[in-house]
């Protein structure tokens, strides 16, 4: 037998389960706001050095609750919908491992290992971690890049701190509520009767290739099977549906897909399953969001096509829809449940200049590896991030972990148009990118299938780190008189928020490695 930790004395855990077991917590990480009045004088939502400010403290300087998404200096004047830590408790066996989704713009792998020190975390029979990001871009600036002024971070370390804090409490709860649950899985595409993602999401880089599969996981009270413990549910948009006029934070979508699942749509006859839901941000990088006229339906029947809270919450509760939709009809439930672990950490060279001066000046505030920082950066002196790629497998469904926003061609392939929804795959005359050079097969999504006893596979961005869009090489093109700080011409934005040209060998190649069956 698999040891034998009775249940007196000692606290030790008792006998291994043979089940499953699962446990969520939700905890709150709405900040309270800053200064949140001034003088918009051109009426952008956005402020702007030199406009005037109602200053509360009396310390000369505009202390808003800095937006991250869009462009920097985007203040909060209220809240829309709570923000979130999100954690869901998985055990097999002796298997422990979590994941803890905080709605945010990103994480920075630094705030995650503090958070894992935490010693309520560190006191926890936990084997693996994971905290990522939902990514929206209504929330409060948790990196540093949204800041009133590209040379000042919009970091609020009080701030940084309660996320932290709850996230940790989060974890704790989410494992102390550990409970013995059936597993039920079931996969959409968010596409309409005529394959169109149009209604949900879209992707408006070259090549046209994304991946609109929807992801549900329903963990079921074991003792209860009328009650829902927790829901995963995973699927690929930036959550920039409330646009750049909205100053209140939000998860945008999100929030609403989170509580359709748990809660229904009661005006349209639709139940929730109860319990609590995470959601886990897929393969989004190359912009795959609502872009090129993505509209939602609305209450009303009516296409949303202008960017605003409404957008968000009808992209987020028609997600909803489908998903409850596809597991009441081909939920399947899993006949094994057992946890495959594996989990590595990686190096990726930082050659974006804005990134170096960032971490320099210290707007971005992360611990630089492998230079010398004594000498100026050069060539042979390049600075690099420490980051992490973990593979987690639970019975049937298994995902990988990207630690920045992985363009979809670098997870399903696609060069031939099987992955390009109806869509041209090449739009733009100005360097355009070359299929022929595209990266051969398999593709991580056909690596991933191949692990035995896999059937549902997902990918989880911005999960583990933050460091940018994971640009595939044959495609990475920079402006050649001012790289990094303006775009090549085309669809090449992606790269100035990315770490540098080996950014596929160094984040993509260790995933595709780690998706790779072990020999046995």
């Amino acid at each position: 037998g698999e040891g034998n930790g009775g249940s007196g004395g000692g606290g030790g855990r008792v006998m291994p389960s043979e089940k499953l077991e699962v446990g969520v917590a939700v905890e709150d990480i709405t900040p309270t706001l800053g200064e949140k009045f001034w003088n918009d004088a051109n009426d952008n939502d956005y402020y702007e050095l030199g406009e005037e400010f109602v200053d509360t403290n009396m310390n000369g300087v505009f202390d808003a609750t800095w937006i991250a998404g869009f462009g920097g200096g985007r203040p909060a004047t209220g809240v829309n919908d709570p923000l979130e830590a999100r954690a869901i408790a998985l055990r097999y066996k002796d298997k422990t491992v979590v994941i803890c989704v905080l709605d945010v713009v990103g994480y920075f792998i630094d705030d995650m290992e503090k958070i894992k020190a935490d010693p309520i975390v560190a006191a926890l029979d936990v084997d693996h971690i994971m905290i990522g990001s939902t990514h929206t871009h209504e929330a409060v600036d948790t990196i540093g890049l949204w800041g009133p002024d590209p040379m000042v971070s919009g970091v609020n370390p009080e701030y940084q701190k309660l996320t932290r804090d709850k996230a940790a409490l989060a974890i704790k709860a989410a494992v102390e509520s550990l409970k013995p649950a059936r597993m039920r899985v079931a996969q959409t595409k968010t596409v309409d009767e005529n394959g169109s993602t149009l209604a949900y999401h879209n992707d408006t880089r070259d090549p046209i290739i994304y991946d609109p599969t929807l992801t549900i996981a329903q963990f079921i009270d074991d003792a209860d099977p009328s009650k829902t413990i927790a829901t995963l549910v995973n699927w690929a948009a930036h959550p920039e549906y409330a646009g750049s006029k909205n100053n209140l934070l939000s998860a945008d979508y999100v929030h609403w897909l989170r509580d359709t699942v748990e809660n229904g749509v009661a005006s349209e006859g639709i139940a929730g399953l109860g319990g609590k839901t995470v959601f886990v941000q897929g393969p989004l990088g190359g912009q795959v969001g609502p872009g090129g006229g993505v509209a939602p339906i609305g209450k009303d029947q009516n296409p949303i096509s202008t960017a605003g809270l409404p957008k968000a919450e009808a992209a987020g509760t028609n997600v909803a829809k489908l998903a409850l939709d596809a597991l009441a009809k081909t939920g399947e439930d899993a006949a094994t449940s057992e946890i495959t672990l594996r989990t590595k950490e990686i190096y990726a060279r930082v050659d974006n200049i804005g990134y170096q001066f960032g971490f320099q000046l210290g707007v971005l505030d992360r611990q630089l590896f492998n230079w010398d920082s004594s000498m100026p950066i050069s060539e042979t002196n390049t600075p690099e991030l420490k980051s992490r790629v973990t593979y987690l497998q639970v019975g049937p469904l298994a995902m990988i972990t990207c630690p920045g926003e992985l363009h979809p061609e670098l997870w399903v392939g696609g060069y031939d148009g099987s992955w390009s929804w109806g869509q041209n795959i090449l739009n733009e005359v100005e360097n355009a990118p070359d299929l022929g050079m595209a990266p051969a097969a398999p593709y991580l999504r056909d690596v991933m299938l191949s692990n035995p006893g896999v059937k549902y596979v997902f990918s989880a961005g911005v999960t583990e780190d933050f460091i940018g869009y994971v640009v595939p090489a044959f495609n990475y093109v920079l402006d050649a008189q001012n790289p990094y700080f303006a775009e090549a011409a085309g669809d090449h934005y992606e790269e100035t928020n990315s770490v540098g040209p080996k950014v596929e060998e160094q984040i993509q190649h260790p995933m595709l490695e780690l998706a790779t069956p072990p020999v046995p």
